[in-house]
């Protein structure tokens, strides 16, 4: 299993130079640590994420980066031309000369389908319209499309991405979304213990591997985990106790539902959620239903093998949540780093450290 950092890069002060800063210095930190990825979501209108245009980020991340996969986790389709996102990202992939991962999803916080003058209504619809678009314009040297939502005549990017297959991921949270994946004939999925917990999400990944397998497919499968470790359980909880109430106070006020309202149509699992997740954050609980990953490094490894069996190709440490202080973010990197990504490693010794 391969390992790199996530961002949404909550910025709660205002202060979005010194945020965005902050991360390419951890980036490089973690380039330098042996981390092989970064992956960046797409958020707008709060605090809640400062990365409107990953596609910018991205591009400012090929340049001080030499070795790091930049990855998507993701881009919302619904939100954007789907010819001006295969532009942007074949240039993303031509300044980082071909490291490009890209993760696709549709978007769920209604504030920001509003702010873009869009309604929650046929998401799926456009979003599929876009990933064929978006492939059909990476690979062809010319493409048409006559779909409901979208109409081209031969038309071709310039440039073209570097790469001859970008890796196209979907983003799975919720169990339609996975049975979706195993229907499209998807290659690559990555999913995160949000709308269910980790035992829960690990009984849906084996099941749609298993039958994407039956179809010929070995998927590769990336997951997305808020982590921190420390010496003990007791202090990694300890670490986020307050960045993780934050966080979950904040992004459960923007779901489908929170305020009230009726949740669009394929919407309604966000409410519900929202609702059950309702009154003060249990860090510790959180812990122990595997949406959070907070321990001491040998139960770390532990965990992460377990997680492993089940197909994980790759993971994205979510270090840097609820606006974390930055030199805390730095220490729980080398503390990864130092004390369980080699156990991890094909040529690393596979016994508990010590």
């Amino acid at each position: 299993m391969k390992f790199g950092l996530f961002y949404v890069l909550e910025c709660y002060d205002g202060k979005y130079e010194k945020a965005y800063n902050e991360m390419l210095e951890q980036i490089q930190y973690a380039e330098e640590l042996g981390f092989e990825s970064v992956w960046l979501a797409e958020h707008h209108f709060t605090a809640y994420g400062s990365m409107p245009s990953p596609q910018v980020a991205a591009a400012a991340i090929a340049q001080v980066t030499k070795t790091m996969d930049i990855g998507m986790a993701v881009c919302n389709l619904n939100f954007d031309n789907p010819v001006r996102i295969a532009e942007d990202f074949a240039m993303v992939d031509n300044l980082s000369n071909g490291r490009l991962k890209f993760g696709a999803g549709r978007g769920y916080q209604p504030i920001e389908f509003k702010g873009l003058g869009l309604e929650m209504k046929d998401t799926r619809e456009v979003f599929w319209e876009s990933v064929d678009i978006i492939k059909g314009l990476w690979y062809n040297d010319s493409f048409s499309y006559d779909g409901k939502h979208y109409q081209l005549e031969n038309v071709s990017l310039t440039p073209k991405p570097v790469q001859e297959r970008i890796p196209f991921y979907l983003a799975a949270i919720s169990p339609a979304t996975f049975d979706i994946a195993v229907e499209k004939g998807m290659t690559e999925f990555m999913c995160t213990p949000t709308l269910m917990d980790m035992n829960e999400l690990k009984k849906y990944i084996s099941e749609t591997r298993s039958r994407m397998i039956k179809q010929g497919i070995n998927p590769s499968i990336h997951m997305n985990l808020q982590m921190n470790i420390a010496d003990t359980q007791a202090q990694a909880i300890k670490n986020v106790e307050k960045e993780m109430a934050r966080y979950f106070d904040t992004v459960l006020n923007q779901v489908p539902g929170a305020r009230g309202e009726k949740a669009a149509e394929s919407y309604e699992r966000f409410a519900e959620v929202a609702q059950e997740m309702s009154g003060p954050v249990d860090v510790k609980g959180l812990n122990e239903a595997g949406i959070a990953l907070l321990e001491d490094p040998d139960t770390a490894i532990e965990k992460l093998e377990d997680i492993e069996k089940y197909g994980i190709t790759s993971m994205s440490n979510w270090f840097r949540m609820g606006d974390m202080e930055h030199r805390k973010v730095m220490k729980t990197m080398k503390n990864f780093a130092r004390d369980v990504m080699p156990y991890f490693k094909p040529t690393g010794k596979k016994t508990v450290t010590q």
